[in-house]
């Protein structure tokens, strides 16, 4: 598949440069985009959509390079550059008229009033969604924080009984697609504002760092995917939990204690009704609490062990919970961080899966700090 996308970039890039050249009705124009229709159409009727990425000055197709990368610099990618878009998704009854419509955004120039993107074609950057990018969408910079309110508003929906929306999926992809092609997506964890903003925000941190280590473990796109939906939802079931409870700076009595401990099997109750949501993800709402070595809650059956979505949820859940401000302790430096994690190595974690964590997605993260501030 990636050869078919790759002759269809060419025949969309082809395209623009003779409406450039020759003007929008020439044969030669038309014969292209029908060309890259006709690749996009047979492409999508395989997968319900398609999506390239624009890393520096390569274009990325299912976490590889197009093979015609260098052919791309100068004119697809510098204007995609332009606008700010890092991604492009083709989705399933996209038509040629879109791709004109598309090419001839591209061709505007960064800032005039007019918003990128047509019914199957959706755009954005790495981290951040986008249904269609507006003016001045391309120059600032998206966070993952950005989406703790987004979100809150997906959870409440699931408590009242949605099923997980487009926006859901979206949010997942991005994090998923970041963290394959190599963005820093560490760097941008959320900073946490306030108590009442917590629960989200960590959530959000947690989706980014157990996508991180998911790739790290070897799986799949779909998995890894399917990994980061169920991060996203892992503590879901606070919802009943009272906010009293959850911000408490002291420690919490017996009675709070086991209400708290409840989030499990809340969640995972809450998950088992809404269609739509993974295997996995009711799974690690139950489980993500629980340890390796039995203990934790709830008490798995005792010859068995969490879910490996499960577990790698619980370190990265942890990692997070450590390293930031909460009302009844500061953050942890990194350094007592990681003893605590390599401490609770084939008690609460798999000591395979710290080792992974710590020296690929943890170094990883401080590699790149390091490269950045150079």
């Amino acid at each position: 598949m990636i050869d078919r996308m790759d002759k269809a970039m060419l025949a969309f890039q082809a395209a623009a440069t003779a409406r450039k050249i020759y003007g929008a009705d020439h044969p030669v124009a038309a014969r292209q985009l029908d060309l890259a229709t006709d690749l996009l159409t047979k492409m999508l009727a395989e997968r319900q959509q398609v999506r390239i990425v624009r890393l520096d000055k390569s274009v990325i197709f299912d976490d590889a390079p197009l093979p015609s990368c260098p052919l791309f610099a100068e004119t697809l990618v510098s204007r995609l550059a332009v606008h700010g878009v890092e991604w492009i998704e083709f989705r399933a009854g996209l038509s040629k008229n879109e791709l004109i419509g598309f090419g001839e955004q591209l061709d505007q120039p960064a800032g005039d009033s007019v918003r990128l993107g047509t019914p199957h074609i959706r755009l954005g950057r790495l981290g951040r969604v986008e249904g269609g990018m507006g003016p001045g969408d391309g120059s600032g910079k998206g966070t993952f924080g950005d989406h703790a309110t987004q979100l809150r508003q997906i959870w409440a929906g699931l408590r009242s009984g949605d099923k997980p929306d487009e926006k859901l999926n979206d949010l997942v992809e991005s994090i998923r697609l970041a963290v394959a092609v190599g963005a820093d997506v560490c760097q941008q964890l959320a900073e946490v504002k306030s108590h009442d903003e917590y629960t989200f925000v960590h959530t959000v941190n947690v989706a980014i760092l157990s996508a991180a280590l998911g790739e790290a473990v070897g799986m799949s796109p779909n998995q890894v995917f399917d990994l980061t939906l169920a991060a996203l939802l892992h503590d879901v079931g606070k919802q009943r939990t009272p906010l009293t409870i959850l911000n408490k700076p002291g420690k919490l009595d017996e009675a709070e204690r086991k209400q708290m401990e409840r989030h499990t099997v809340a969640g995972a109750a809450i998950l088992l009704q809404r269609p739509g949501v993974p295997d996995v993800a009711p799974i690690v709402a139950y489980e993500h609490h629980a340890n390796v070595d039995g203990t934790g809650y709830p008490r798995l059956p005792r010859s068995g062990k969490p879910h490996l979505a499960s577990q790698i949820v619980h370190v990265a859940d942890v990692f997070d919970a450590l390293r930031t401000n909460r009302p009844y302790r500061a953050a942890m430096e990194d350094e007592k961080v990681r003893q605590i994690l390599m401490e609770g190595a084939g008690k609460s974690f798999d000591p395979a899966l710290v080792e992974i964590f710590l020296e690929q997605v943890v170094a990883g993260r401080k590699l790149r700090q390091r490269k950045l501030s150079a």
